[in-house]
């Protein structure tokens, strides 16, 4: 069921033309949306928990002039990857995003990342900076552990059927008005998909202090599953030149900052080729 609404969504989108590629990496087959132009400078969008990348797709027109867009579905979430998932407190997170980077051709790219998703871009751009332009994160997991009360409060919406639901989606989305066939996904996802249960690992301060690639962060201080102030602060103090973004009466659904990410993205999104004394840009 989930599978075929995701499907579904796909085929009745027709604002903007895509490929579907399925990746072969060195941990599970990938699917991906590769949308635009290949010659353009490479954008990867990493989606968050119990999602795919549909989550992009109303946010595609913001970045189709200016990038090469390939919109990532993590293995194991409800995509159509392969249901392998990572084990987060390995090497198979990097192994598997570096793999299929190589696979996909591309040397270094610019990350828009949502929730989960930013926990494994953050984990790339620690890892392997060389590989990261830019990183924009949309909500982000590793900063600061989740809240534990969220998780009992989420087991005791999910007993009390229709209006638990309701009452799930007001902790998660807040005031954010989200189309009504996204909560209906949502709903068909909570009754037949089994979440991640791993918590993210933690970033250390001396990983974090070492980032100098350009990273940006958006949290809302109603956020239900993070504490985004507190993730906000550790991220000031570690990393200075983070350019931090903490929206008042927003909860962990955020989804009208784009135009902010893109002129980020456009205005930092530069890497130097080491060794070359080169500097490329787009």
């Amino acid at each position: 069921m989930v599978e075929t609404m995701y499907r579904d969504v796909l085929a009745a989108h027709s604002e903007y033309p895509f490929e579907q590629l399925f990746v072969t990496t060195d941990i599970a087959e990938t699917h991906v949306l590769r949308f635009g132009d290949a010659s353009k400078p490479p954008l990867v969008m990493i989606h968050g928990s119990l999602s795919n990348s549909a989550a992009w797709l109303g946010s595609i027109s913001y970045f189709i002039n200016d990038f090469c867009i390939y919109c990532v579905d993590i293995p194991g979430e409800p995509g159509l990857s392969e249901p392998v998932r990572c084990s987060l407190a390995s090497d198979e997170p990097l192994m598997w995003l570096c793999s299929l980077l190589d696979r996909l051709g591309i040397d270094d790219v610019c990350l828009v990342t949502m929730s989960m998703g930013s926990w494994y871009g953050l984990n790339l751009l620690i890892h392997r900076p060389d590989r990261v332009r830019a990183l924009s994160m949309i909500t982000a997991g590793g900063i600061v552990p989740a809240k534990t009360s969220f998780i009992f409060k989420a087991i005791l919406y999910m007993m009390l059927g229709n209006l638990g639901q309701k009452m799930l989606n007001r902790a998660v989305y807040h005031k954010a008005e989200v189309p009504p066939e996204v909560l209906e996904f949502q709903r068909i996802t909570s009754m037949h998909f089994n979440p991640v249960i791993e918590a993210l690992p933690i970033f250390s301060d001396d990983k974090l202090r070492a980032v100098t690639v350009p990273i940006q962060y958006f949290g809302g201080d109603h956020d239900a599953l993070l504490n985004s102030v507190k993730t906000g602060d550790r991220l000031n103090k570690l990393i200075p030149h983070a350019d931090i973004h903490i929206l008042k009466d927003t909860g962990h659904v955020i989804i009208d900052q784009f135009p902010l990410v893109k002129r980020f993205l456009l205005s930092r999104g530069r890497a130097i080729v080491m060794g070359t004394g080169l500097l490329t840009s787009f």
